[in-house]
């Protein structure tokens, strides 16, 4: 992201004009016939309208158009008071935009509460609708039918509705087919704990489901929600193929039409069936919780760090916020095995078609299974375009090292190399640790073999898809090369004409023709885990199952896995599940080579967990997986799941799968039973079905305590353009504008959920230590050495507007930590913090929607010395590793170091609505 652009679309965003009270907010009277220093801003509620059943309070707020320095009384009126009632006035502290106006139902009906200020000589005015209903479901009567094509909709006059985009005709992965599509009325699924909000309506035929989320409208009556609720508690209950008892699924929301009284609620999901819009009936209740008054996000292994730091410390942050790589490691462990190691003949499909296994292929991975991901292979590794949009060109080379440094940090998750947990674990088994000290130019030029099987002790490396009776020989190898059109490469398709220059490192290769180099279709070994069968806990696949039909009843025991519909499945979830040294899903206890009664290697070589009785991972993948959001999730505390929200994303593009592994990873509080909504792109957080683009997303306009507390975006338009695409739409980073939005909506939604922050102008600047005339520098590099394990890197800090000002000598603020991306450095994301900064005290944006003042840190996570390559992930590495970084234990001491030296805000308890 380039500075430039950044700051020029932060002056477009918040302007250079002087508005309100002048820069240092203070003082003034009001007079709106401009004699004054603080004319008066227009008046408006903060929504268009509300309602409510007999009896219930809602709160709504009167919000002041920008900053106004004195105090204000606003005389408040109801057209008719036999239908709500309100207080007869409302008064606006000095310096404050928005206050609460509790409006009582009464009787059923609807009217309109006016709002009047007389100011200067003036009058400004704003009127809000309420509706009062009865406790009835709005209407389900009719039906509708007819044959669903791309660009058309099937529709009832109660207004439920099915729609296919006209994009949907594209020859792509997001193509479905015309179909015979009905709506019908269905009896209500109200699921325990839950109350209904409008009728359930059955989307048929209920087996369709498609590789991308289509939008369907049922009607939905808001006045039904409990006092003190809001949109954000709205849920939706499902039923349909696999899920015969209704739940709440978490599917992406996008508009809501109409009004409090009858409104049509569009969401958009992949399936069809039977859906209800319901909430809990403990929405809106509150209760005392304590704030830490800390946040973590990241961006790309920032984002990984961030979930890994934040979920294994739940009691130290209210806010966590992982963006881009919130990684399941489950599916991607998974997804690496399939797909980036995928595409070779298995020994049995090469003694069937040798010549027909001549290169790794397309054909012989999985189709994708879920929706946006990208299915690739060995040889020809996904990449949306070369050099825009992607943070980084990560090509074959910076795979190649970002796999090295996953092993250095967590161990090899691709085989175990020795016996003992205090050695290293970076090399395959049978390549000694100090093959990594080898210039690279020798390691390609000489690589070691592991001749074939005759018996004798140091022969044979077994492995049970390439190599079960270890009669080829198995090599290290290189890699790196991508083939060239016209001297541009083709970036992520290998070369195997070139010069391979990289050493994998963590893998080996079976040699098939002998030739000591790794030639096309020359499988490499994955060895991460003793073979298993899938199928859940009942030991029985889908096949299997009694009414088994792949079309109409694919699932028949509903136990199949799936992040939406059942994120608590257990068939098809990557894992194997149960105890893993008693029962649960079946396994061959082979060990990691997958082959009975061998060792990895013959003559005594390592072969973990053959005959243990138990079912085995690679140490590093287990660490891992364990140290995985979507694990950390599932064992954690309630009471600590209970105080942690959450802002997650990730690009439909993304050469990584971020938003199908982030998906994954989210799914996990769905599955502890929590509330859990999906967005797809920015613009949906204004439930107003605008086009999903960068630009038509206002993070000021947003009530950011109404979209949720657990939020999974899913940037990028699925019908981009082309000339979007190759900006970056749903990439890596995305457009330089969704980078902003990203950044901007995640730091929103904390500031306006951390209670009592200051939010009012003040005249400062941005300053270092070598600025002129800086005598107090906000923006501070430091060289932060951990007490605890003695490692030196350097962080970034920003204090806030005001931070060294004599009225704020006593102040204590909120901090969000910010991890950055594979390969940066801490400095590289400063030019954000400032930007932020900025947003803390913009003249035109009104104190209420401004953010809070907080501090912004941005740690260390670049490799050091001999700790790894370019990236440590934000994890505490295994013992025994090399460098042995302890990048968790930095982080918390850099906390510690943090509120030793600086104003943090310590933790306080506030009433709060749920």
């Amino acid at each position: 992201m380039q500075r430039e652009l950044l700051l020029g679309l932060f002056v477009g965003l918040i302007g250079t004009a002087a508005f309100g009270c002048g820069d240092d907010g203070g003082g003034g009277t009001a007079d709106a016939g401009g004699g004054g220093a603080c004319p008066a801003p227009d008046l408006t509620w903060s929504m268009a309208d509300v309602g409510a059943t007999a009896g219930v309070t809602r709160t709504v707020h009167l919000e002041l158009a920008r900053d106004y320095c004195a105090e204000a009384t606003i005389e408040l009126s109801v057209g008719d008071a036999a239908v709500a009632s309100v207080p007869a006035q409302a008064v606006f502290p000095e310096d404050s935009t928005r206050v609460p106006v509790p409006i009582a139902a009464v009787d059923a009906g609807t009217t309109t509460v006016t709002a009047t200020w007389n100011v200067g000589g003036a009058t400004r005015t704003a009127d809000l609708t309420v509706h009062v209903t009865g406790d009835e479901l709005p209407p389900c009567s009719a039906t509708g039918s007819g044959t669903l094509a791309p660009g058309g909709s099937v529709s009832t006059a109660d207004g439920a509705e099915i729609a296919l985009p006209e994009e949907a005709a594209h020859d792509d992965q997001y193509h479905v087919d015309s179909f015979e599509a009905s709506i019908a009325c269905a009896a209500d699924q109200v699921p325990d704990g839950f109350r209904a909000l409008g009728p359930a309506v059955a989307f048929g035929p209920t087996h369709q489901r498609f590789m991308r989320d289509v939008p369907m409208t049922i009607p939905i009556r808001l006045a039904l929600l409990p006092e003190g609720a809001n949109t954000g508690h709205v849920e939706l209950s499902y039923t349909g193929p696999g899920v015969s008892e209704p739940r709440p699924v978490a599917v992406a929301f996008d508009q809501l039409d109409g009004d409090w009284g009858l409104a049509k609620l569009t969401f958009e999901a992949p399936r069809l069936g039977t859906y209800q819009a319901v909430v809990r009936e403990t929405a809106g209740q509150t209760r005392m919780r304590e704030f830490a008054f800390r946040g973590i996000t990241g961006v790309s292994m920032g984002g990984f760090g961030s979930g890994l730091v934040g979920y294994r410390n739940m009691e130290r942050f209210d806010f966590v916020a992982p963006l881009g790589a919130a990684w399941d490691w489950g599916y991607l462990l998974d997804y690496i095995r399939r797909y980036h190691l995928g595409g070779f003949c298995t020994e049995t499909e090469r003694a069937a078609d040798p010549a027909g296994c001549a290169a790794a292929s397309i054909d012989r991975v999985p189709p994708a299974k879920h929706i946006h991901e990208h299915i690739q292979h060995f040889e020809s590794w996904y990449y949306e375009d070369e050099h825009r949009g992607q943070g980084g060109t990560f090509d074959r080379e910076e795979y190649i090292r970002l796999f090295r440094d996953l092993s250095f940090m967590f161990g090899n998750p691709n085989s175990d190399r020795a016996e003992d947990e205090g050695e290293p674990n970076i090399t395959p088994p049978g390549v000694p640790d100090s093959e990594r000290a080898r210039p690279d130019s020798e390691r390609c030029a000489d690589p070691v073999v592991i001749p074939p099987y005759d018996g004798s002790p140091g022969t044979g490396a077994f492995d049970d898809e390439y190599n079960p009776d270890g009669s080829h020989q198995v090599i290290t190898f290189c890699d790196g090369a991508e083939v060239r059109v016209d001297g541009e490469r083709d970036v992520g398709l290998w070369d195997p004409d070139a010069t391979q220059t990289v050493p994998i490192e963590v893998a080996l290769a079976v040699d098939i023709d002998g030739d000591g180099r790794r030639g096309p279709g020359e499988p490499v070994i994955r060895n991460g885990r003793e073979p298993f069968r899938d199928c859940g806990l009942d030991r029985t696949c889908n096949a299997d199952e009694a009414g088994y039909d792949a079309v109409t009843n694919p699932d028949p025991a509903g136990d199949d896995y799936d992040f939406q519909y059942n994120p608590a499945g257990t068939e098809g979830n990557f894992l194997r599940d149960g105890d893993p040294c008693g029962e649960g899903e079946d396994y061959d206890d082979f060990g990691l080579d997958g082959v009975d009664d061998t060792a990895q290697l013959a003559g005594g070589g390592f072969d973990r967990g053959e005959g243990n009785g138990c079912w085995d991972m690679a140490r590093g993948s287990q660490r891992m997986v364990d140290r995985g959001p979507r694990q950390l999730v599932l064992a954690a505390d309630d009471a600590a799941l209970r105080d942690t929200d959450v802002f997650a994303d990730g690009g439909i593009r993304d050469l990584f799968n971020f938003a199908v592994a982030s998906d994954h990873s989210v799914s996990a509080f769905a599955a502890r039973g929590l509330s859990l909504r999906y967005y797809n792109g920015h613009s949906a957080f204004h439930l107003e079905g605008r086009e999903n683009s960068p630009e038509t997303f206002v993070f000021t306009d947003i009530d950011w305590n109404a979209t949720g507390r657990r939020v999974m975006v899913r940037y990028g338009d699925i019908n981009a353009s082309e000339g979007k695409i190759e900006s970056g739409d749903g990439a890596h980073v995305g457009t330089n504008e969704q980078a902003v939005n990203r950044l901007l909506s995640a730091l929103a939604w904390m500031s306006a959920r951390w209670p009592d922050g200051d939010r009012r102008r003040v005249t400062d600047r941005i300053c270092t230590s070598g600025t002129v005339g800086c005598d107090e520098p906000n923006q501070i590099l430091v060289d932060f050495e951990s007490p605890t394990t003695g490692r030196v890197g350097p962080a970034s800090i920003i204090l806030p507007p005001g931070y060294f000002q004599e009225e704020y000598a006593d102040y204590e603020y909120p901090v969000v930590y910010f991890l950055h991306g594979y390969g940066m450095e801490p400095t590289q994301l400063v030019d954000i913090g400032v930007i932020i900064w900025n947003f803390m005290i913009s003249p035109q944006i009104p104190e209420s929607r401004r953010l809070q003042k907080m501090i912004f840190v941005f740690p260390d996570g670049r490799c050091r010395g001999d700790e790894c390559v370019k990236g440590t992930f934000y994890t505490d590495a295994p013992e025994g590793q090399p460098g042995a970084a302890q990048m968790e234990t930095f982080m918390l001491d850099l906390m510690e170091y943090m509120d030793d030296n600086y104003r943090t805000r310590s933790p306080e308890a506030f009433e709060v609505t749920d």
